[in-house]
């Protein structure tokens, strides 16, 4: 193994430390109790909820079944329960030196991904003394943090570096990846608690929302730029491209088509924005996005959206000059870097959170002609403001409605390859209509 590398070497200090394994946090007096505790402010079930209901638990599994073997057969990789490029995500790999009495690789996504090396911190984070410079010093991950939560969870989640599910692995079979982090951590399920008071509850996913949003678009940015000065073979790799944009029926006639025949072939619904048959930038973390910069900074949205437009153009067809295009790329990927902060500092309230709705929904068919990705984050976008504008405020006048709206829309997302931009634009169109008649009411008192 290794030599132990100097603190340089990393930015972490949870690189410096041992990983501890995932039993090191069982016991019933810590967080294995099957049941919850009241005497303490945690619980103590965490680690009972994360082994049997959370799918992170099971992310070393998944690479022993016969789905995972054939993807691997295709990437000509022998064992991928053995293999680094799918270890890196489905599991706790380290080197040797820095592994524990307890570790154990196929205890798949651990405590320890998310909460860092545990070997300082084990004992000291149950002292009253305990403190946010300990955490930093001892190497504990502050995951209290929206946008160090949002950069943990997209490491994986989007990728970094060369860690990333690229066009290859796709097309071998993994499935493409999709993230929003208010909507994925209430279904993991949570093993947290909420704060207690409700001012700092409310609010509390729609900050997640948006914060996680601003992170995704940054890290996006900041991939395409650094595999860019890498000079890699094929630049950009296909997966920062919208996936359905080529992978849809291809038309081989127009004649006795059926409305359903009709309703695949997207043509028929999409208003192109560039040129048809040039690759289509995956907009995803930037469709919907926009939409609270511009409520949060409207001079920052207005240099967004001019730096997007000549990104995808250079990207999908014009062709600048490379010095131009290089440009442009710095320019977004410092521009969404001074988002995160931004974002994070925003302040929500009853009235803006309606506003955010309203303007979301009000853009189907913007949304729509950016692609299925994009109106999947839309949908999530959507059910997230409004169960956070629900708990917040109260129920909204036409809650029945809205509810069927969103359930619509979800079946909308169901499948890529079966998506209609027709249909997503009505609904949208229909919960629109819910926010704009709500709107109009005299805010609750």
């Amino acid at each position: 193994s290794p030599d132990k590398p100097v603190a340089s070497d990393k930015e972490s200090a949870s690189y410096l430390y041992s990983f501890l394994g995932a039993a090191s946090c069982s016991g019933s007096s810590c967080h294995g109790n099957s049941t919850p505790r009241t005497k303490l402010r945690i619980p103590q079930n965490e680690f009972y909820i994360w082994s049997q209901k959370d799918r992170h638990a099971k992310a070393y599994e998944v690479l022993t079944s016969p789905d995972s073997k054939r993807i691997a057969q295709h990437l000509r990789i022998e064992k991928p329960e053995a293999s680094k490029r799918c270890l890196v995500c489905h599991a706790v790999d380290v080197d040797q030196w820095q592994q524990g009495s307890l570790y154990d690789v196929t205890e798949g996504v651990t405590c320890e991904a998310c909460h860092g090396a545990a070997e300082k911190w084990l004992g000291p984070h149950i002292r009253r003394d305990w403190d946010a410079k300990k955490r930093a010093e001892f190497g504990m991950y502050n995951t209290k943090d929206l946008a160090t939560r949002a950069d943990k969870c997209l490491n994986c989640h989007l990728g970094v570096g060369s860690d990333i599910v690229d066009h290859e692995l796709i097309g071998a079979g993994h499935p493409r990846l999709k993230f929003e982090i208010d909507n994925y951590s209430h279904a993991m399920p949570a093993h947290w608690q909420p704060p207690k008071d409700k001012a700092d509850r409310d609010w509390l996913g729609t900050k997640a929302w948006s914060v996680g949003q601003a992170v995704a678009l940054h890290n996006q940015m900041q991939l395409l730029a650094s595999s860019r000065k890498s000079r890699a073979a094929l630049w950009p790799d296909f997966i920062h491209f919208d996936c359905y944009a080529c992978h849809h029926d291809v038309v081989d006639h127009l004649g006795n088509l059926t409305d359903e025949e009709k309703k695949m072939q997207r043509w028929r619904a999409k208003d192109y924005r560039g040129t048809p048959g040039h690759l289509v930038w995956n907009a995803a973390s930037y469709a919907v996005f926009r939409h609270v910069v511009n409520q949060a900074s409207a001079e920052q949205a207005k240099t967004l959206d001019q730096l997007v437009k000549s990104f995808h153009e250079g990207l999908a067809g014009k062709r600048p000059a490379a010095d131009s295009f290089d440009s442009t790329l710095t320019r977004l990927s410092d521009l969404t870097g001074q988002l995160v902060p931004k974002i994070a500092q925003h302040g929500f309230t009853g009235q803006n959170v309606l506003s955010l709705m309203e303007n979301i929904s009000g853009d189907g068919r913007g949304i729509g002609n950016l692609g299925f990705q994009s109106a999947e984050q839309a949908v999530f976008a959507l059910a997230s403001l409004y169960d956070a504008y629900s708990d917040a405020v109260g129920t909204m006048p036409g809650a029945k409605g809205i509810n069927e709206a969103i359930d619509l829309l979800y079946k909308d997302i169901k499948d890529g390859q079966t998506f209609d931009q027709a249909q997503f634009e009505t609904d949208m169109s229909k919960l629109h209509g819910y926010f704009s008649s709500s709107a109009t009411l005299p805010p609750p008192s």
